[in-house]
């Protein structure tokens, strides 16, 4: 017999509940292994030590308090119940309603005509206008924008010459 195999055993060697054979060969291990015969051992010695203490005596009105107290818990348990019906009920009408909600956007969203592409008018620079240091004259750089690209360029565009677009407004204010 192995370690393993007298663990696995072992409750039923000390409950005496083991046929004679397997009996005999759980005691052969415990004269041949120390590390089992320990354990034993331990086993035995706490068991011994459980069932030499007192018994516990009840007090007088122990089994009424049980009793009360289980009435409460049980009240509790079915008020608990009837908390969690509510909010699933809760849950459900709220989950209805949103989906409702949900389903009426969705149509109306169908019904609107949306136009498809956004047609602007195209950019015409016409009057003089001053040139850049770099030799492109304001006047280039707004015909070469067109009017669908999208707003980053004008934007960068703005950022590298700012005084340039600040006059022009100023110069087609005052004429």
């Amino acid at each position: 017999m192995d370690c393993r195999e007298f663990h696995d055993k072992h409750l039923a060697f000390v409950d005496d509940t083991l046929a004679g054979v397997e009996l005999v060969g759980m005691q052969m291990h415990l004269t041949e292994c120390e590390s089992c015969s320990r354990h034993d051992a331990t086993i035995r010695r706490s068991l011994m030590l459980f069932r030499s203490l007192p018994a516990i005596e009840p007090s007088r009105d122990f089994s009424v308090r049980l009793e009360e107290k289980l009435k409460a818990v049980k009240l509790a348990d079915a008020a608990s119940h009837h908390s969690n019906q509510s909010r699933r009920t809760v849950g459900a009408v709220m989950a209805l309603s949103s989906m409702l909600m949900l389903t009426y956007i969705g149509v109306s969203l169908r019904r609107v005509d949306v136009p498809q592409d956004i047609v602007l008018p195209p950019v015409v620079a016409t009057a003089e206008m001053p040139v850049d240091p770099s030799g492109v004259s304001a006047a280039e750089m707004v015909a070469s924008v067109s009017a669908g690209v999208p707003i980053w360029t004008a934007a960068l565009f703005a950022e590298q010459t700012p005084a340039h677009f600040a006059s022009i407004q100023l110069a087609s204010l005052t004429r």
